[in-house]
């Protein structure tokens, strides 16, 4: 019997990105959620053991033909708050109801669960659905947590890259760490745990973990050009503009997310910490910072996240 795993959100960069590295697996048939099937890879569409379910975040009865009969549910969800809650809610209510053992949540971010209940952080929903799936009987909660995602860190949404100047702005001293993971490294983990029924709980997988004087010194070395530093601030000056422009509209998400997130990314409590595991699937090879850099023209870095997508 092949292993039925579902993947909610199928037409988002980092569902293909599952989709691809499930593929290397024997016995393995993919099922894809989403509501616009006609935006996906011809193909993926094409592809002898996917099938795809349309369906809408708030549909109940396309969610539960969306997860029957599937070993685990992997939900790569990303939009408004009522996407990634609600959404998630209908998903994981489908798999309490209808005995799907495992539902890996759509986390893929620092380690929140260290994040004080009452902080802002731009992915709440995560600490609402781990807390939602712990209330389940039936149905296990997987929460994958990666660090900060290196196709992102260098997009224009994250606003720290210019690639005009090829500066990178930052706070804080410059020997602060980030954990960073690309998308693909992530997916093989999100793979690899899909397919291991003994994974439950928190896991942590990181591609490389550098300061942004080390980012510097690699991007020097690969592409034998300076990367110009810019010191915006403090941590303090920073924590203080997030929380400004939060209070100013906390409804314009935008304004005040990235740099959110960028403040957490260097806060001790949500970094991934010396205990990951990479080493539970060693099948899996993690990019690090420099084979990411080698792997991408210096003038493409700010779409590296836009070239990612199902490949067979």
């Amino acid at each position: 019997m092949p292993t039925t795993i579902a993947i909610a959100g199928l037409t988002g960069k980092f569902a293909q990105c599952i989709a691809s590295s499930l593929q290397a697996y024997p016995d393995v048939f993919i099922r894809g959620y989403c509501r616009s099937p006609e935006k996906l890879p011809h193909s993926l569409l094409l592809a002898r053991n996917i099938e795809v379910i349309k369906g809408e975040f708030d549909d109940k009865a396309a969610a539960r033909s969306f997860v029957r009969g599937a070993d685990v549910v992997i939900c790569c969800y990303f939009g408004s708050p009522e996407v990634m809650v609600q959404g998630q809610k209908v998903l994981v209510d489908a798999c309490e109801e209808l005995n799907v053992p495992r539902y890996i949540a759509s986390d893929f971010a620092v380690d929140y669960t260290n994040i004080p209940a009452n902080a802002i952080f731009p992915k709440d929903s995560a600490r609402i659905i781990k807390e939602y799936l712990a209330s389940k009987k039936a149905v296990a909660g997987v929460h994958i947590l990666t660090g900060g995602l290196m196709e992102t860190f260098w997009s224009e949404f994250f606003g720290c890259w210019d690639r005009t100047t090829r500066s990178l702005s930052f706070w804080g001293t410059g020997e602060e760490t980030w954990d960073l993971t690309t998308y693909e490294t992530a997916a093989a983990y999100t793979a690899a745990v899909a397919l291991d029924k003994s994974a439950v709980g928190v896991l942590r997988f990181r591609g490389d973990r550098k300061t942004i004087i080390e980012i510097k010194d690699s991007f020097d070395k690969v592409y034998t050009v300076p990367l110009n530093l810019v010191n915006l601030g403090s941590i303090e000056e920073l924590n203080a503009t997030v929380l400004d422009s939060f209070r100013e509209n906390p409804t314009d998400v935008m304004s005040w997310a990235p740099k959110c997130f960028a403040y957490w990314c260097v806060q001790p409590e949500a970094q991934l910490g010396d205990t990951i595991d990479n080493d539970r699937y060693g099948s899996v090879q993690a990019t690090d910072l420099r084979a990411f850099f080698l792997s991408h023209d210096v003038d493409e870095l700010h779409c590296a996240d836009q070239e990612l997508g199902y490949r067979n």
